[in-house]
């Protein structure tokens, strides 16, 4: 079978397995709450925060996004129903109102446009807003399944994307397509249009429904944190506040408790970790770095009570971590308790980051080291800085 060279099938194919590797990247870059996780603290950021804040992701910058995500689908869908699913069509379809929102924004630099660098420079971002956001669609229930009446993966939706029909038994049959957005609100009149000013402001309705799917978004159709905190109003001030917990049932505040102890507790592992690596890199390069190892105290003794207090294991129970997880959490309490000097937790720090990283482990990698540079550590936030946004833009329009 001889086959075009220029065959554009075969570049999109190149461009999808580019796309998975892309997003597989990032994602963990992303691994628990926006850093990179080389302690492997995120299976308890995500069991928290899946919790509390079902739907969200760090990388979730604007809500209005995932009204587009819905919209876009809904157009691929009507254009040719019973058709294949078209990731190219989805992706027109994204840089069109992509270039509008940029078109738009005052000012690109922390607009939440998603892969606007890409776009600036005439390029697709590897990373689609639609996967980025369809986790939210999925949790807060705004997109289901025809056929089995769950909602659906992305894949899933796809792999079902040419039975997304119905039969018209008059009019010679004529197709159309089923909605999978059922209550969504209507997309803007001039959603199609190639040119026109696009922000992400909340219209009224498109708010109410949000905080309406909320409200069921919890385990088994259940009122989640991130609801309540929503309908009181509160969408500033930490976690951990006394609003929050007014809000919270009696074992949602069990689980904040607990935690607010493993944040700090890994603040103080991070932090740890941070100084080691510095006080190596200044050996390979012959310098005097002093960031870290100046901030580790104060962080131990802001951090050393909450971590004591830290039951390993219901913190186990709550978020299924592994035995290795456990006991090296157990190690940082020690530590912690007797208030040794960074070199008796040394060894701990070598062995565990090597296990999760291998050769790629900055301790035991003088050349990923050269260019290693990290903010001071902070505790786990469980996606609250995103989640107040988030809020903040559905209580804007309240």
């Amino acid at each position: 079978m001889n086959v075009d060279a220029t065959d554009p099938a075969i570049g999109w194919f190149m461009l999808s397995e580019a796309d998975r590797a892309a997003a597989s990247r990032h994602l963990a870059k992303l691994a628990s709450d926006g850093t990179r996780d080389e302690l492997g603290f995120a299976p308890i950021h995500f069991a928290f925060a899946d919790r509390f804040f079902p739907g969200t992701s760090v990388q979730h910058a604007q809500l209005r996004y995932v009204l587009f995500v819905a919209w876009a689908y809904q157009e691929l869908l009507e254009a040719d129903p019973g058709a294949r699913f078209s990731e190219e069509d989805l992706r027109e379809i994204e840089r069109r109102y992509s270039r509008r929102l940029i078109d738009t924004a005052p000012q690109l630099q922390n607009s939440g446009i998603s892969g606007w660098m890409k776009y600036e420079a005439g390029t697709l971002p590897a990373v689609r807003a639609s996967t980025i956001y369809w986790t939210a669609l999925r949790s807060w229930g705004l997109v289901r399944s025809p056929i089995t009446g769950e909602p659906p993966s992305e894949a899933e939706l796809r792999n079902a994307w040419p039975r997304l029909v119905t039969r018209a038994e008059t009019d010679n049959g004529k197709a159309a397509a089923i909605d999978i957005f059922e209550g969504i609100p209507k997309r803007p009149a001039d959603w199609t249009r190639k040119t026109g000013p696009l922000d992400f402001d909340l219209r009224p309705a498109e708010a109410r429904f949000l905080q309406a799917r909320w409200r069921t978004a919890g385990h088994g159709g259940t009122q989640p944190l991130m609801s309540k905190v929503a309908d009181a109003g509160i969408h500033t001030g930490p976690l951990w506040s006394r609003e929050v917990r007014r809000v919270a049932s009696e074992r949602e505040r069990v689980s904040l408790d607990i935690a607010r102890r493993a944040a700090s507790m890994a603040c103080i592992a991070r932090a740890a970790h941070a100084a080691l690596i510095e006080a190596r890199r200044n050996q390979d390069l012959g310098r005097d770095d002093a960031r870290h190892r100046d901030a580790l105290p104060k962080l131990v003794e802001d951090h050393r009570q909450a971590t004591l207090e830290l039951d390993v294991e219901a913190l186990r129970v709550e978020t299924g971590m592994d035995h290795r997880l456990a006991t090296f959490i157990e190690r940082i309490k020690a530590w912690t308790t007797d208030r040794d000097k960074l070199a008796a937790l040394e060894d701990t720090i070598v062995r565990r980051e090597h296990e999760l990283k291998g050769g790629r482990a900055y301790l035991s990698n003088e050349r990923r080291r050269v260019d290693w540079s990290k903010g001071v550590a902070e505790p786990l936030d469980y996606r609250w800085p995103t989640v107040t946004h988030l809020v903040a833009s559905v209580l804007e329009v309240a």
